[in-house]
């Protein structure tokens, strides 16, 4: 069926129609978009707090994870340029060497100024772009995300992200999605069609009106069945990106119950985040000594690591967001979307199955 606009939907999510989307994701990400080098293009906005400052200053204060002498360099490299939005790619490509050394690490920052960092010939990490569709209609696409793989632009990634490739793949249309998950964080997705049922659905995750259930694999045994975590969580990150417990931070509450023991001395437990703090579930089973299977930020011990997306031959990071409850946007009616368990969820009898 076809939308008034020319869209493609369903009339129900058919295996045969899914079976179609699901062919058309495969096109789109065999090879992966990002692994074919490009030229990238990263822009860097100057927020108003930053007026004023040298150029070097601001690069350093703003990204302290890269030293202020690589800063220099890339500025004397040609590698920091004018931003120029109306260019499409090949003109960006065919502008650079003119805009090159351009810039001096000298010249004073004025809030809104726009720059690009320029990685030539840039190929992105791989991911797992194993992205599946749950379900869709004319308003709505529910997607199961997999892991590791990144929802949006950032850091490392532009191309292989699920935003870039749910792009190409519903193109001219472009989803708009009504939250988020970590880059390696599995599970459900929703995506309105429009901006008219973007406002219809944000607002029901704004105001608490969605049911969240997640399952999570974690280190150690939780001392009861049903548990609770309100551990405030700080509004601002420390050094490397990372959010931790903070007497004076933002409400959070996460309800726990235990689903299994298991005897290699980790537990399956499902946790439904009552609030939308960054990194909630994460952060507050850390905060209890259970820290989640596979996490490279929070450590056991009580420890920090680090705030990168893990790489595709890691270990997984064993937290699923498996279920969604929400007011269709459309019909009004209370609807349910579930993603199926990963592997490391499942039992040995569920495994074999």
């Amino acid at each position: 069926m076809l939308t008034p606009g020319g869209h493609l939907v369903p009339d129900d999510s058919s295996a045969a129609f899914l079976m179609q989307r699901h062919e058309q994701l495969r096109q789109a990400t065999n090879p992966l978009p990002g692994s074919v080098a490009y030229d990238n293009f990263r822009p860097i906005n100057v927020p108003g707090r930053f007026a004023g400052l040298t150029l070097i200053d601001f690069l350093s204060a703003r990204f302290p994870n890269t030293s202020r002498d690589e800063w220099f360099d890339l500025i004397a490299a040609g590698r920091i340029v004018p931003h120029h939005s109306d260019e499409a790619d090949g003109g960006r490509r065919a502008a650079w060497g003119l805009r090159a050394n351009r810039v001096s690490p000298d010249q004073i920052m004025r809030e809104g100024d726009r720059f690009d960092h320029v990685t030539p010939q840039y190929v992105e990490p791989n991911v797992n772009a194993d992205i599946r569709i749950l379900y869709e209609d004319a308003a709505i696409v529910v997607v199961n995300k997999p892991a590791p793989l990144p929802m949006h632009a950032c850091g490392r990634f532009e191309r292989n992200t699920l935003q870039a490739i749910l792009d190409s793949v519903y193109a001219p249309q472009r989803l708009r999605a009504a939250h988020r998950l970590d880059a390696a964080t599995s599970g459900v997705v929703l995506h309105a069609r429009s901006q008219a049922v973007a406002r219809k659905v944000q607002p029901q995750f704004e105001q608490r009106r969605v049911e969240k259930i997640y399952v999570a694999k974690v280190a150690g045994y939780p001392a009861e069945d049903d548990f609770n975590c309100t551990d405030p969580i700080a509004a601002a990150t420390q050094p490397g990106g990372l959010r931790n417990t903070d007497h004076n931070g933002l409400p959070a509450e996460t309800r726990f119950r235990v689903l299994s023991r298991n005897p290699d001395g980790t537990a399956l437990v499902e946790a439904q985040p009552m609030t939308g703090r960054t990194n909630q579930i994460r952060i507050h089973l850390w905060s209890l000594g259970l820290p989640i299977c596979g996490d490279s930020y929070y450590l056991p011990d009580r420890k920090l690591g680090s705030n990168v997306v893990p790489n595709i031959e890691s270990e997984p990071l064993c937290l699923h967001a498996r279920s969604l409850t929400f007011e269709h946007p459309e019909t009004g009616a209370t609807v349910t979307f579930e993603a199926p368990l990963p592997e490391w969820a499942l039992t040995e009898s569920e495994s074999d199955s």
